[in-house]
């Protein structure tokens, strides 16, 4: 077998010297070499990274370009002289010092391949600590192509001779893959149903702004409901969509009239805002805020200077007036706003309908599986409560983007979360990593283990709702007022923290980005709840069902007396004046959250006795075979 050939890779002055260096880089290099490397660097199509680098206390912080070009000589005249002219990005690139570009070479190398790659890059250096802006601002992803199963190879042997000449700008490839702002990129690469979804909302987004731009204020604002189960890659698709939306989607595609940018995606085509429905801190809003700011995404033009692109619901709502509405909103996470008055929420209308009053169009990411609390739930299902404001059938998301399980693996914890049925666990034919545990200390090491710099995993162990905590106030219980989850067991217990009570470190300082929770070295010493990992990937989850998960006459019962969840267990006064209990259905779907995060694999823990034994019977049952 012939060996995978070897990028072309060289470390050039971003001036008016590169062509020089160019030129003659190849003049170290064995003769029989020199016309290989003229070619791939000079003649074939190349990628390339230009990066400017800035000295700060903890290190470096870059600004990065990639690109892609069938003639890297007259590409490179053009940003040194040309581009600088219309844009700032540009401008500040060339007056600063210390920039270089890393001009890439392959054989295999084609239009689809090299734009596949750039793609990638941009994917990749986002997530990448040191970054703290790139000024690219469109997707290239491409479809099928002849030589698309040599993108992941070379990509990866690129990478990392890349890492070799610059580590300090170039992550660990596996370190990135884990980290939350890499999950929740605009640059990933969707999915056939993610990219058909992204086309429906697109023209639907189209159509209703061309009819609002004929019809005025006499055209409804326009609800659009993306929906989909946990790790079906909604906030994938959410980004990438926000991302069109605000830098242009193709300006060759004719059905985007209202949507379409400029040649270099130079001006913002609607002026679009998200919101997130995460209430903790270190969820997708701080994640969207770092996105945004990376892209360098532009603050939204107008006499109000101190509006921003990202919102919680209620602010939203409070900055905004349906007398001037926003173009486009898109809300993650739509399940987790109100849908009744609440502390902070003033309003008698659930606050999606708020915010439709002062949006255009508003696109709502929904999974009604993910509701946890009794001011969240729908009287009647979202999809009949807005019919007639529908711009778009509802648009559903089908596939598990999240587990890397084989399809065995999936049902079984289906069964489990819907309807309540244990079976014995299969053997995984992807390696998905799914053990019950005897006693909580012993998931509690083995989830460290795979956190150590050893096994280099991100795990974390996480818990139903069922022992008390308040962000508000301290526990007067305790000398240090923390929050804790005492997990009993008769030979062997822990007693851990609740999640965002411990403090960050010094070392947190020299991160370019702000950390999701479960990035955060500090919190593997604590307890997660839905709360924080929602939205969220871990690659190893250990969950811990607390006393209000049991198992009677062979199923699961939710026993809401023993949850400290209060938001989940109150009774809510329904419009017939009738007061009802959903603690049940919401213990649920905390449930379905909790055991949809690990996507390599879950330990699980459960505190009743006989639900624990059911597990444990259901693990050695299928050892036996």
């Amino acid at each position: 077998m012939n060996k995978f050939p070897a990028p072309f890779i060289e470390r050039v002055p971003y001036n008016g010297d590169f062509e020089t260096a160019l030129a003659t880089a190849h003049g170290e290099r064995d003769e029989s070499d020199r016309d290989d490397w003229v070619r791939h660097q000079l003649r074939f199509p190349t990628v390339y990274v230009i990066r400017s680098r800035r000295k700060v206390k903890y290190g470096s912080r870059y600004t990065v370009y990639v690109g892609e070009t069938n003639d890297i000589k007259k590409r490179t005249r053009q940003h040194l002289y040309q581009d600088p002219r219309g844009r700032d990005d540009w401008k500040e690139l060339a007056k600063n010092p210390d920039v270089e570009m890393y001009v890439i070479g392959h054989p295999y190398f084609n239009k689809s391949l090299t734009l596949d790659l750039e793609n990638r890059f941009l994917h990749y250096l986002e997530a990448c600590q040191s970054v703290e802006h790139h000024n690219n601002r469109r997707t290239n992803e491409q479809r099928e192509y002849f030589t698309l199963d040599h993108l992941d190879p070379i990509f990866e042997m690129v990478w990392d001779e890349l890492r070799g000449m610059e580590p300090e700008l170039f992550d660990d490839r596996e370190a990135i893959k884990t980290s939350a702002i890499f999950k929740a990129s605009p640059f990933h690469k969707l999915s056939e149903e993610q990219l058909d979804a992204q086309n429906r909302i697109f023209e639907a987004v189209n159509a209703a702004l061309e009819a609002r731009s004929e019809h005025g204020t006499e055209s409804e604002n326009k609800l659009i409901i993306v929906s989909g189960e946990a790790g079906s890659g909604k906030s994938v698709l959410i980004s990438s969509v926000f991302n069109g939306l605000v830098s242009g989607v193709r300006d060759e595609d004719e059905r985007f009239r209202k949507l379409a940018a400029g040649p270099d995606g130079e001006r913002a085509p609607v002026d679009a805002y998200l919101i997130s429905g995460h209430k903790n801190e270190g969820g997708q809003y701080a994640v969207y805020e770092e996105i945004i700011r990376k892209l360098g995404i532009p603050a939204p033009e107008g006499e109000d200077k101190k509006r921003n692109r990202v919102y919680k619901p209620t602010s939203f709502i409070n900055s905004f007036s349906p007398d001037n509405p926003a173009d486009v909103v898109l809300i993650d996470e739509a399940h987790l706003l109100l849908t009744q008055k609440s502390l902070g929420y003033f309003y008698d209308k659930p606050q999606i309908e708020a915010i439709l009053e002062r949006a255009k169009v508003v696109i709502a990411v929904y999974d009604a599986k993910q509701v946890l609390e009794t001011p969240q739930h729908w009287e009647t299902p979202l999809e009949e409560h807005f019919q007639h404001r529908l711009a778009e059938p509802p648009i559903r998301l089908g596939s598990q983007l999240r587990l890397n399980a084989g399809d065995a693996t999936v049902e079984w914890i289906r069964n489990l979360v819907d309807p309540g049925i244990i079976t014995e666990i299969p053997v995984d034919p992807e390696g998905y990593d799914l053990r019950i545990f005897e006693n909580p200390a012993d998931l509690e090491k083995a989830i460290r283990r795979k956190d150590s710099q050893v096994e280099n995993s991100l795990a974390r162990v996480i818990a139903t709702f069922d022992w008390k905590y308040s962000s508000q106030h301290k526990n007067a219980e305790e000398d240090d007022g923390l929050w804790y989850v005492d997990v009993h067991h008769p030979t062997k217990q822990i007693r851990m923290p609740w999640n965002l009570q411990l403090s960050r470190g010094n070392q947190e300082r020299r991160i370019a980005y702000r950390r999701a929770w479960s990035e955060t070295p500090e919190t593997i010493n604590e307890v997660g709840s839905t709360y924080t990992i929602q939205g969220f990937d871990l690659n190893y989850s250990g969950v811990i069902l607390g006393p209000s998960i049991t198992y009677r006459d062979g199923r699961i019962v939710i026993d809401p007396s023993k949850s400290a969840h209060g938001k989940a267990v109150q009774r809510r006064q329904m419009a017939d004046g009738s007061k009802v209990s959903f603690g049940e259905q919401l213990i649920k779907n905390e449930l379905n959250v909790l055991l949809t995060r690990g996507t390599k694999g879950m330990y699980i823990y459960a505190q009743d006795e006989e639900l624990r034994n059911a597990l444990l019977d259901a693990q050695r049952s299928a050892s036996e075979h």
